[in-house]
């Protein structure tokens, strides 16, 4: 059965920092959530992270893809001043936690937990869904969730159909949740 353990919830959550030193990333930007001007800013934020030695571009890519923008219009006008900010003077209003629009990560957060509580209800745990879902919820906020990583859709897939005998999560849940910093 899927454990529910301070330790595996850790593991769906990503840590705001990462070891990906990739000299020569190959980040596919379009493939981002949100529209093209949200795809502008992720790439820019991260660029800027990367020139200023903050992260790993390919570790901001896995990130900050997952984020959907709020505002268009902000998103076009924070790429554009990013583009040019110094690593002393990064632009006010530009950073992930401005421009989430947050909702679809917290309601993806909340399946998430669900799915593997219900889960391990299928398989015999005798904690009920809704306490299993609260615990995980006093361990990790789902409401400080800013955005889902690509591999949500494949990690809440690979839960549903995990055998009752797996005794971790899959892979594919690991950071799948992006947390404001």
């Amino acid at each position: 059965m899927i454990r529910v353990l301070v330790v595996i919830t850790a593991m769906i959550l990503f840590s705001c920092s990462g070891s990906n030193n990739s000299s020569s990333p190959n980040v596919d930007w379009s493939k981002g959530r949100g529209d093209a001007a949200c795809h502008e800013w992720q790439q820019a934020y991260c660029e800027v992270g990367a020139k200023c030695a903050a992260a790993a571009l390919n570790d901001c890519a896995n990130q900050y893809q997952g984020i959907v923008c709020n505002s268009d219009t902000t998103a076009a006008n924070c790429a554009t001043t990013l583009g040019s900010a110094s690593c002393s003077a990064l632009p006010a209003g530009c950073n992930a936690t401005d421009l989430a629009n947050a909702t679809t990560a917290v309601a993806g957060c909340n399946q998430l937990y669900t799915a593997i509580c219900t889960h391990n209800a299928n398989c015999g745990s005798p904690t009920a869904v809704d306490a299993c879902v609260s615990q995980l919820q006093a361990q990790n906020d789902c409401n400080k969730a800013i955005g889902l990583e690509l591999g949500f859709e494949t990690c809440l897939s690979k839960v549903n159909a995990a055998a009752c005998s797996a005794s971790e999560q899959p892979s594919e849940c690991k950071n799948v949740i992006v947390n404001a910093p």
